[in-house]
């Protein structure tokens, strides 16, 4: 080997050193450097090329991904934003009281438009238990509703009463938001049940008012009325026996019979408007007299049965019931189009269950409960009483109407259902 050909040899050896270099300086992270390429044009310097050229494919591809992947970000970023601020939007809106509670009572957030409506402060409850925050019987309450709440995805519903600067109603839903949390939506109902509450006493003052005039009425009816064409009937018998023609005689006969028609008439007029059974026969004996009577004077067959019935039952109570089925059977008369309908009354625990049913061409309640007073007449009557109704019914498939009332009367007693005599 000659000296010039070391030479060159040393020469490629540097070069080769200086190119592994530069390999390890861009694998190390350095991308943006390239490697030196010579004139000489041989492998290494081609090999140099194709590196080189990748490299600037991989660097375009990496800023393009970055632009890509901050566009991406950016985006994400705005969307929270817009989120944010519509949630705000939606939650200053909301008149509610938010809490986020842990499942062991722990208070770990919340939301209230004005902190004067909490019952305490935020720094007071915030990372507090409901048992440390609330009075003793609230908490329970609270309590149990969310463990209720922990177990299902359905909501919970509780209603209490906190001292506030008066006592104030709440009506709590209770709904799960994960493994060990609920959401609590507090709404202050005061107001809506004081409004609940006058609706009910003036829908009980007027049936009490009903009531009163319905037995005016039928005593006019009875001690006037009734009594008149009793002497009247009289009369015209007297003088039918008097007559010897016997034309005029007849029709003095059907003139007696006509009368005396209407007598019976008023006289069942009267006791409709206000009966005495409830109260002399009581609430089975009545109810009985009732559906046997329907049964003759109508084209209806009225089945009634009963269970033992716990007594003594409240006036208003019978007195609630007895116009219930009353109304019922009326409407089965003219509505239904059903031959046969079905009158079952029994007791279970403190409260009375009457059910009245027919097989008739049935009704859409939710068409019929804005345009039958019946009806309504009904549901005010059950709710005074603090009782229950349901009506079943469907076009084509009959009716069943459901009744549950306390035994005793929860009406206040300066204005009872049942006037006096």
């Amino acid at each position: 080997m000659t000296a010039n050909a070391a030479n060159d040899v040393s020469f490629d050896r540097a070069r080769v050193e200086a190119f592994l270099k530069m390999l390890e300086t861009m694998a190390a992270g350095q991308v943006d450097v390239r490697l030196p390429i010579s004139r000489r044009a041989d492998a290494l310097d081609a090999i140099a090329h194709g590196i080189n050229v990748l490299v600037g494919e991989l660097a375009w591809a990496g800023a393009r991904a970055k632009e890509a992947q901050e566009e991406k970000a950016a985006e994400l970023e705005a969307a929270v934003a817009r989120a944010e601020a519509r949630n705000g939007a939606m939650l200053r809106a909301i008149p509610d009281l938010m809490f986020v509670v842990l499942r062991d009572g722990t208070y770990v957030d919340y939301h209230a438009r004005d902190s004067k409506l909490l019952f305490s402060p935020p720094e007071t409850f915030i990372g507090r238990k409901v048992r440390d925050i609330l009075p003793a019987a609230n908490a329970e309450v609270l309590m149990d509703a969310i463990e209720r709440a922990s177990q299902t995805d359905e909501t919970i519903v509780v209603e209490y009463e906190l001292p506030m600067d008066e006592p104030r109603s709440y009506e709590a839903r209770i709904v799960r938001a994960g493994a060990d949390r609920v959401i609590s939506i507090v709404r202050d109902v005061t107001d809506a049940k004081r409004a609940y509450e006058l609706n009910r006493d003036v829908a009980r003052r007027l049936i009490s008012r009903q009531e009163v005039e319905r037995q005016r009425i039928a005593r006019e009816l009875h001690d006037d009325v009734s009594q008149r064409l009793a002497l009247m009937t009289v009369e015209i018998d007297e003088v039918a026996a008097q007559v010897e023609a016997e034309p005029l005689r007849g029709h003095l006969h059907r003139l007696y019979e006509r009368a005396s028609e209407i007598a019976s008439d008023v006289h069942h007029i009267s006791y409709e408007l206000h009966p005495s059974r409830p109260r002399t026969l009581g609430l089975v004996a009545a109810l009985q007299s009732l559906c046997r009577d329907t049964s003759n004077q109508a084209n209806l067959q009225v089945a009634f049965t009963h269970g033992p019935i716990s007594s003594p039952v409240d006036a208003n109570v019978s007195l609630c019931l007895y116009r219930i089925v009353q109304e019922a059977l009326h409407n089965v008369v003219r509505h239904s189009h059903a031959n046969k309908a079905f009158v079952n009354v029994t007791s279970d625990g403190g409260h009375i269950a009457l059910q009245i049913a027919d097989y008739g061409v049935g009704f859409d309640p939710a068409v019929a409960q804005h345009g039958s007073l019946g009806l309504v007449s009904m549901r005010e009557r059950v709710a005074i009483l603090n009782g229950r109704l349901v009506i079943d019914a469907v076009p084509g498939g009959g009716t069943r109407i459901s009744v549950w009332v306390p035994i005793s009367s929860q009406t206040p007693n300066e204005a009872p259902i049942v006037a006096s005599t």
